[in-house]
C-alpha cells in the first residue's frame, strides 16, 4: 500500500508549445508524493570536436529520479515537478496496481528541467 510522505508541487502543461517545440508549463497544483530515488550528479561529456587533440569535455548534470504519486493525480508526461526544490520534467508516467488488480499509484520517471 503507498503512502504518500511529501509534497510536491507540479505545473501542469499548458497544452501549448513554443518555437522551439517544447511544451510551455501552466498553473500548479499541489500533491502529495514518495521519492524512491532522487540521484543528481555532474558527469563528464566528450566535446566531440576537441575530442581528437586536447581531449576536452564539458560538466553536464545527470539526474536520475522515481517518484511516487497518488492514484487521482493530475501530473502527465512534459510537466514540471518539484520535490525538495529540484524541479524536473516528467519523462514517464507507469501505473502499479496491488495485489488485487486495482489501480494504487502511478511511478514517475523524470529528468532534469532546464528552462530556456
Amino acid at each position: 500500500m503507498f503512502k504518500p510522505n511529501l509534497r510536491c508541487r507540479i505545473q501542469l502543461s499548458s497544452g501549448e508549445n513554443d518555437v522551439y517545440g517544447q511544451p510551455i508549463p501552466g498553473r500548479f497544483v499541489n500533491e502529495r508524493c514518495a521519492v524512491v530515488k532522487l540521484e543528481i550528479s555532474n558527469e563528464k561529456t566528450s566535446v566531440r570536436a576537441d575530442s581528437s587533440a586536447s581531449r576536452g569535455n564539458a560538466i553536464e548534470e545527470e539526474v536520475v529520479s522515481i517518484i511516487l504519486l497518488t492514484n487521482k493525480t493530475k501530473a502527465e508526461k512534459d510537466d514540471i515537478i518539484e520535490v525538495s526544490g529540484v524541479k524536473l520534467r516528467i519523462a514517464a508516467r507507469h501505473p502499479r496496481f496491488d495485489v488485487t488488480g486495482r489501480l494504487d499509484h502511478y511511478e514517475i520517471r523524470a529528468t532534469m528541467w532546464a528552462e530556456a
